[in-house]
């Protein structure tokens, strides 16, 4: 498992050579983007500075825009991720607190960090980053997927074993993305398919499929909210749900197309074939210079290599152990002490062994820990400057309730794209647009159904989404190059989601 916030140069993916820290800068610097992005940084903080709203019960009405869409453009301009994130959380901070920002940042992290949400996840981040260490280093992601290559005996079905395995874990998007992306990247690269093709079919499939199930991890929110809002009581939970499903056109929409890419119906989009050539390219380069530096000292693993059903068993403790204990954590915990017991058992390592492993996954996995940190500053920092409230007032005042979803979709699609809001998108806005809908008449339905599909094209589209950097660190696919060749599967889905609401405007549903 490599790094996924690396910039990777530019999308030919030519293989770079080793640089020291001055003169990686100054190369940099010698880019034109580059230039321009730092230029642009600066007059931005200068305008903030000189006109931006500011003080205790300030209003920032449009200027609220401007983190989110900064962060998009410095990322779209210079490929580098973890730095857009920084730039523009610290854009936040000046706009929030002037000249104190730098200390108004730092206790922002150290605030959203101890947030239980947030510290659960980012353990769950390494706990998942330490199995699938284990998968690697262990031998048990190999030996899965000799064993899957075996069945999918193809690329078009070897693609098809990807979609259906990720929608058959999807209950939980982060165990498909891990566990499926770790096991059959190799297998579809063993076939010719780019790194890059596997990331977009997990990804396309793994939150989609989980909002198509009534009692996914998602679902069960959204309903919870409506439960929250007096909508519908707790014991109507799953039959609310069965009202919004016809609506998730785009959910729908993405499974679909990333059914139709596997079978080769739809045709590999010219991003995926320009990764396609770069991947080749940079393997062709490893390999030579493998050779040249002659054979490797590196000693493999004593003993015989672990059988298949050893990665089966680990993945089946990690659903066993959600449903025993209700906790995503917890699970993955089981999963680890019961993947160490089973390979300690069978003499396939040591505890010391196991436990460098881990680490070693953990290790590989923390740039996505520093990202989501990073993430939660700037997102807490959007909610202060009423960034979803600014949106939804100016949609709400000049919308026909008819087209109300459409609405929805269209505008918080392009603000999850900037940077996915996720659930707290849900957890903002569904307790806005249920008396909205109550006082203009728009179908509820189909509005919070809206939402959800805004919700989850940001998941699968935003460079910004957990979703999105976990599918690029288990496929060993850099975080840009999955970003760029995942977007355009994304919007054939967005487009045909978009002609959906069109026609629930149109026939006033």
């Amino acid at each position: 498992m490599s790094s996924t916030l690396a910039s990777e140069g530019s999308m030919t993916g030519a293989p770079q050579q080793p640089q020291g820290p001055w003169s990686a800068l100054v190369r940099r610097l010698g880019d034109r983007r580059t230039l321009l992005a730092y230029a642009g940084l600066a007059v931005i903080f200068l305008l903030v500075l000189a006109f931006a709203p500011q003080g205790e019960g300030a209003t920032y009405g449009a200027w609220s825009l401007l983190p989110a869409g900064t962060l998009f453009i410095f990322i779209l301009m210079t490929q580098q991720v973890l730095e857009g994130f920084i730039w523009a959380s610290l854009l936040g901070a000046v706009m929030l607190a002037r000249g104190a920002f730098f200390g108004f940042w730092i206790d922002r992290l150290f605030t959203e960090v101890a947030v239980a949400d947030h510290l659960q996840l980012l353990v769950l981040l390494l706990l998942i980053g330490g199995l699938i260490g284990v998968f690697e280093h262990m031998g048990l992601a190999a030996s899965f997927a000799e064993a899957a290559a075996r069945l999918a005996r193809g690329p078009k079905r070897s693609s098809l074993v990807t979609v259906v395995a990720t929608g058959l874990l999807s209950n939980d998007s982060y165990l498909s993305t891990s566990g499926v992306g770790v096991s059959m990247t190799p297998v579809n690269k063993g076939f010719g398919l780019p790194r890059a093709y596997s990331a977009m079919l997990i990804r396309s499939t793994a939150e989609p499929a989980c909002t198509l199930n009534p009692i996914g991890s998602t679902p069960v929110l959204v309903t919870g909210l409506l439960v929250t809002a007096g909508v519908v009581s707790a014991d109507e939970q799953v039959s609310a749900y069965l009202h919004v499903l016809p609506y998730l056109f785009f959910s729908l929409a993405i499974v679909l197309v990333a059914l139709l890419t596997a079978a080769g119906v739809l045709p590999m989009l010219s991003a995926m074939r320009r990764a396609a050539a770069a991947e080749a390219q940079e393997e062709a380069g490893q390999t030579a210079g493998a050779e040249a530096a002659g054979p490797s000292s590196a000693t493999e693993p004593a003993g015989r290599a672990p059988h298949w059903l050893n990665m089966v068993a680990s993945i089946a403790a990690v659903i066993v152990g959600m449903l025993i204990t209700g906790s995503v954590q917890h699970a993955f915990i089981i999963a680890l002490v019961v993947t160490g017991v089973v390979l300690l058992a069978q003499r396939l390592t040591s505890p010391s062994g196991y436990l460098d492993a881990v680490l070693e996954g953990m290790k590989d996995i923390f740039s996505l820990v520093l990202l989501m940190a990073i993430a939660y500053i700037l997102v807490s920092f959007i909610a202060d400057l009423d960034f979803a409230g600014f949106v939804i007032q100016h949609v709400s005042g000049v919308v026909a309730p008819a087209w109300l979803p459409l609405a929805v979709f269209l505008v918080f699609g392009v603000t999850e794209l900037l940077v996915t809001l996720n659930w707290s998108l849900y957890i903002l806005l569904i307790p806005v647009l249920v008396p909205l809908c109550e006082q203009t008449g728009a179908n509820l339905w189909a509005t919070v159904a809206a939402l959800l599909s805004a919700g989850t094209w940001g998941l699968t589209a935003s460079i910004s989404s957990d979703v999105g950097l976990l599918t690029a660190s288990s496929t060993e696919v850099g975080l840009f190059r999955h970003w760029i060749t995942n977007l355009p599967y994304q919007a054939i889905a967005f487009v045909v989601a978009a002609a959906g609401f069109a026609v629930v405007g149109l026939v006033g549903a």
